[in-house]
């Protein structure tokens, strides 16, 4: 299936506005000169009775985990048994087209709450503790301690370049046997590590969804905190961190008292169980707080938002006909076969990999050469702007995804019938005729408004971040330009990217 891209009026109408909003948003937020604070409006939803039961029931997150394993059990036999072919069965459509592109819509409002019904978390957990709920002191682990080398997220941003390169460069999205052979494989990255580290370090080092997850979830307009610091810091057994008779120690890490971002926690929700002051909160919030506020800005996580935005990018380029003429192109003049093709793919990708991060030392560079504090050294500037390409990736991810899940989400009503291929009709679905969930004409106006909220949300970002760098703290307008003149180049380029005519995931 063959989706047309955007044209028209409309494609100008969104080039006028991504000007008009990268001239007047920086001139707007300069004119504000907001105090920031660490005070933004709150609301704890754990105050709602019945929900705070449910969470810090022991069964719990059991029986919200117990559907997500068996869907991916699922998937596992019917990749491995059912027929090849990747429409008709359900393990591609159920991973490829639905879950994965549904998961950024999830991030996109519950942040990273994939994690706590996670199956490969799950699997591993309740191999590592030999129990499926409630707190066990026998455990299969060696309990080793996790190499200070890799306590970063460098590997699980090479994990996701390496599965882009499998997803793309292989069409593992329909082969059903190779999706079930990935997922397979992303559980024993989860269960070795389990088996020989004390907690869950793969889910805080080395996830690739996970860690994705977490960068995105910093939009995110929910958050689990305490509610009150003092309370934490008043607190010497700081069970939520170590554990104690009523539930685990952070498998992650992570300090309740001081834990202000989104990034690391899974919402496991075991520091509810554990906390014996009734001090956390799952609160609601103004989304990209956790972007616009101070805070300390990693390499590591700059590092990723460059590679997420120029994944998220190639999957957009490696569908339309022109990614496949240039990559043919490549091969034949490597010799052609099958070696040629991957390695005509890997070049592409690689290019593409290069140039999100080049442009934007370029784009650092110019800021550093005009900005008025001469000392500001290249590598701050350039981390400060990675962090506003989040909404970029965030957004454009959304208005990528939202072809697929709503122009190919549909197929999973026939295949619910007949997961594995083989002619059943087993909720009488089978031979449905389906359209679209969303008509085209409706699905592209809602690209084109996701993309104008991600270049908003990223002046926004910029203006903060970059502000903070600058000797008065919030700096002006001609020390911004730069900025907002990068974050305009790649908001284009992803509009442009919506205006070609893409294949369907299935190829349907």
């Amino acid at each position: 299936m063959l989706m047309t891209g955007l044209s028209g009026w409309l494609l100008y109408a969104t080039i006028f506005a991504m000007v008009s909003l990268s001239l007047s948003v920086p001139v707007y937020l300069e004119s504000r000169k907001r105090e920031e604070g660490s005070i933004y409006p709150r609301r704890d939803i754990l105050q709602i009775g019945p929900l705070r039961r449910a969470v810090t029931h022991p069964a719990f997150p059991f029986w919200l985990r117990l559907p997500v394993v068996i869907a991916f059990l699922l998937i596992l036999f019917a990749g491995f048994f059912g027929i090849q072919i990747g429409y008709m069965n359900v393990a591609p459509i159920l991973t490829w087209t639905i879950w994965w592109a549904a998961l950024i819509f999830l991030i996109l409002f519950l942040g990273k709450i994939w994690c706590l019904v996670c199956p490969w978390n799950a699997i591993a957990e309740w191999v590592q503790h030999l129990a499926l709920w409630g707190k066990r002191d026998t455990t299969l682990s060696l309990n080793l301690r996790w190499p200070k080398a890799l306590r970063n997220i460098y590997m699980a941003a090479s994990l996701f370049v390496g599965l882009t390169w499998l997803e793309l460069g292989f069409g593992i999205t329909i082969v059903p046997w190779a999706t079930a052979g990935l997922g397979l494989l992303i559980l024993m990255l989860a269960l070795v590590p389990a088996l020989y580290f004390e907690r869950k370090p793969f889910c805080r080092y080395g996830c690739l969804v996970g860690r994705v997850s977490g960068l995105y979830a910093l939009f995110s307009p929910v958050e689990l905190r305490s509610k009150d610091k003092e309370v934490c810091h008043r607190c010497h057994t700081k069970d939520c961190l170590h554990g104690n008779d009523k539930g685990y120690g952070c498998p992650v890490y992570e300090y309740v008292g001081n834990m202000d971002v989104n990034a690391d926690c899974i919402l496991c929700t075991e520091c509810l169980r554990t906390c014996p002051y009734d001090n956390i909160a799952f609160n609601v919030r103004p989304p990209a707080t956790d972007l616009v506020k101070a805070r300390r800005l990693r390499p590591d996580e700059a590092y990723l938002a460059l590679v997420v935005l120029s994944l998220t990018s190639l999957h957009g380029v490696t569908m339309t006909p022109a990614w496949s003429g240039l990559t043919a192109t490549i091969a034949s003049f490597l010799g052609g076969g099958g070696g040629a093709a991957v390695a005509a793919f890997t070049l592409g990708m690689g290019l593409i990999l290069a140039m999100t991060p080049l442009v934007c030392l370029l784009f650092a560079r110019l800021a550093a050469t005009l900005s008025p504090n001469p000392s500001l050294p290249l590598k701050r500037v350039f981390i400060a702007f990675a962090y506003p390409l989040l909404p970029l990736a965030l957004f454009y991810h959304l208005a990528h995804n939202s072809q697929h899940l709503f122009l190919e989400g549909q197929w999973i009503i026939p295949l619910a019938s007949d997961p594995l291929g083989l002619g059943w009709n087993l909720l009488g679905t089978a031979y449905w005729q389906l359209g679209p969930v969303l008509p085209l004409p409706v699905i592209q106006p809602l690209q084109l408004g996701l993309l104008l909220v991600g270049l908003a949300y990223a002046l926004l970002v910029a203006h903060r971040i970059y502000g903070r760098l600058l000797p008065d703290g919030r700096g002006v307008l001609r020390d911004h330009a730069p900025l907002v003149a990068m974050l305009l180049v790649f908001s284009l380029v992803n509009l442009w990217l919506l205006t070609q005519p893409m294949m369907g995931r299935m190829g349907m």
